[in-house]
């Protein structure tokens, strides 16, 4: 009865699930980590709706969602891999009935109609000595595979933070140039009544309406383009809001903005190294590193513990039924047409090619990065250069109005003025917008890596 209760405690051991608990407590952590390093950078934009609705992105996007799972995905792949360092207990029993045959002979001895039935009960474990860590390197890289889901996961956080922010801005900007869009079309219904007006007193020709008509429509089509793209912006960021009613996008306005970021005056290398490609790319070359390992040491033979315990009996009430044996067992495989050897010399080449993947993806690192630091500085110099326009054309709106009044221009003459000064504000907008689009264009391509602090990095 000891034995028999030995054995069902051993059996309810290895009956219980091998993962029962989870690690959505250590993955929901990861994620308010990576969550708190975003809003670090995006606080500095001092726009709380954007923040906002960030942290709606980072709950409820799909994308996002998905990384998440792809990384208890990996955990779990770790964990079984783990479990085959580990040895292997399982119940594999047999109950069967030999039922009246011919006679059995044993010797000299004969059983006439000879029956039985056999009862096989063993719990059976089998563990393979890593003596060569084998199953320690195929742990390894399986880690290894699990730090590069890591980063696509980093590397997911990053892209759609930024690829809102950028839709997000992108919208702001749609929103202003509508409305001055608007009030172009508006000021062009003016001048076409100015222009009438002056035909009926002969200081104006049908030319000059049919040009100013011409120019409307034109204003008129930029207004349905701009709506247009209002509408696809929205919806893309509905996409990202993971927002399945797509209602309306909550947004700031472009006059509350207060963005100032100051382009770095150089990058040093290490910081290109945060990148999540980058870090990626040298995880793939450890990983197939320990594949090359593990493909050398599978050429060489294996030794395997293995062992019963249970009962073996041909009656239930012979006193004679426990067992128990314990062996080692080798295995070598000595030819299978080169498929080991094959398979080592994929691992070698793959190795280069991962080396050659490696050294592409620093290229590329510094060519982002180098492009999206140009691209910044260039956008600020534009701003710069279209801000002094703006003023010049305010300069110019109030010479405009000194003339009207000592009667060296008249209304009509304003009106193209406030259309140039439009288009002016116009530019500015977009200038702006540019110049924050390069900020965040930067930040993407440093691998999240604040800028703003690239001093102390």
């Amino acid at each position: 009865m000891k034995r028999i209760a030995i054995l069902i405690f051993i059996l309810s051991l290895f009956a219980m699930p091998a993962f029962a608990v989870t690690d959505r407590l250590a993955l929901q952590s990861q994620q308010q980590q990576q969550e708190y390093m975003n809003m670090v950078f995006w606080q500095k934009f001092n726009d709380d709706i954007l923040v906002d609705n960030l942290i709606k992105v980072y709950k409820n996007n799909n994308d996002l969602k998905a990384a998440v799972l792809k990384v208890n995905e990996g955990n779990r792949i770790v964990k079984m891999s783990f479990a085959n360092e580990l040895p292997h207990v399982g119940f594999q029993g047999y109950v069967g009935r030999i039922f009246s045959s011919s006679d059995e002979l044993f010797g000299e001895v004969k059983i006439p109609n000879y029956a039985e039935t056999h009862y096989l009960l063993p719990l059976t474990m089998n563990y393979e000595i890593d003596i060569w860590g084998k199953n320690h390197l195929i742990t390894k890289s399986k880690k290894k595979q699990l730090e590069m889901i890591k980063q696509d996961e980093r590397a997911s956080y990053i892209y759609i933070s930024s690829a809102f922010a950028v839709d997000y801005y992108n919208l702001i900007r749609t929103d202003k140039l509508i409305s001055y869009q608007k009030e172009l079309i508006e000021l062009q219904n003016k001048i076409i009544d100015s222009y009438k007006t002056k035909y009926e007193l002969g200081t104006a020709t049908l030319s000059d309406i049919e040009q100013a008509q011409k120019n409307l429509t034109y204003m008129k089509e930029e207004l349905q383009k701009l709506s247009e793209k209002q509408d696809l912006l929205k919806n893309q960021l509905s996409v990202l809001l993971s927002d399945r009613a797509f209602e309306s996008i909550e947004r700031a306005e472009f006059d509350s903005l207060n963005i100032a970021f100051i382009p770095p005056k150089e990058i040093k290398f290490d910081v290109i190294e945060k990148r999540p490609d980058k870090i990626k790319s040298e995880l793939e070359l450890e990983k197939i590193g320990i594949d090359v390992k593990v493909a050398r040491r599978d050429l060489l033979p294996k030794f395997i513990i293995t062992g019963n315990l249970g009962f073996n009996m041909y009656n239930i009430s012979s006193s004679h039924k426990f067992l128990a044996d314990l062996g080692i067992v080798p295995a070598w495989d000595l030819f299978m047409g080169g498929r080991k050897l094959q398979l080592l010399k994929l691992k070698k080449d793959q190795y280069e090619l991962a080396t050659q993947k490696y050294e592409k993806t620093i290229l590329t690192a510094i060519q982002e990065t180098n492009d999206a630091l140009y691209s910044m500085k260039t956008a600020e110099n534009i701003k710069t250069v279209v801000d002094d326009r703006l003023n010049k054309d305010e300069k110019e709106m109030k010479y405009t109005i000194i003339r009207e009044d000592a009667g060296t221009a008249d209304n009509l003459d304003i009106m193209f003025q406030k259309q140039k000064l439009i288009i002016s504000k116009m530019q500015t907008v977009s200038a702006k917008i540019n110049e924050i689009i390069s900020a965040i264009n930067l930040y993407q391509a440093l691998g999240g890596v604040d800028f703003t602090e690239i001093e102390n990095i």
